[in-house]
């Protein structure tokens, strides 16, 4: 590879970091609940793509469903370590969202769906694409999180 080709794909994906931090940032949010892991699974997510960067086809689109699964992969690990009960909550913190926290208790499956089409707003065919499941199974968990939603925030 020559120096103005690394230069030209550095700049390209330059400018993906430069167009697409910020999102990936609200969407792994969403997903890991912590601004911190947030910005490690895109950070990690970055990795990966710049490590590909020259092979993949569609750069944006890989980028997110590596961000969708460092989230769960993040998840995961937090499950093994919080085996115990979560500690009290501080009574002097009375900042809450209410959507928010009603997300944050759904299912990984279900958040990510969510994330997908609110915070991204991708369509059905995109987040079936992102998650690599049939579109029938996006609009059905879809379906059931919003449904699950309702009823919590009503």
């Amino acid at each position: 590879m020559t120096s103005s080709e690394t230069t030209a794909m550095r700049a390209t994906f330059d400018e993906l970091y430069r167009n697409k931090y910020r999102p990936m940032v609200r969407l792994a949010y969403v997903l890991v609940d912590t601004t911190e892991d947030a910005e490690q699974v895109v950070q990690d997510a970055f990795v990966a793509v710049y490590k590909r960067f020259d092979s993949i086809d569609n750069p944006a689109g890989y980028l997110r469903t590596c961000v969708v699964n460092g989230g769960r992969k993040m998840l995961r690990r937090r499950r093994v370590v919080r085996r115990t009960p979560d500690a009290p909550a501080d009574p002097t913190d009375l900042t809450f969202n209410h959507a928010f926290d009603a997300i944050r208790r759904l299912p990984a499956d279900q958040r990510a769906l969510v994330a997908l089409r609110y915070e991204q707003q991708l369509t059905d065919a995109e987040i079936a694409a992102t998650l690599s499941m049939p579109i029938g199974t996006v609009k059905s968990r879809l379906h059931r999180a919003i449904s699950t939603l309702r009823k919590e925030i009503s």
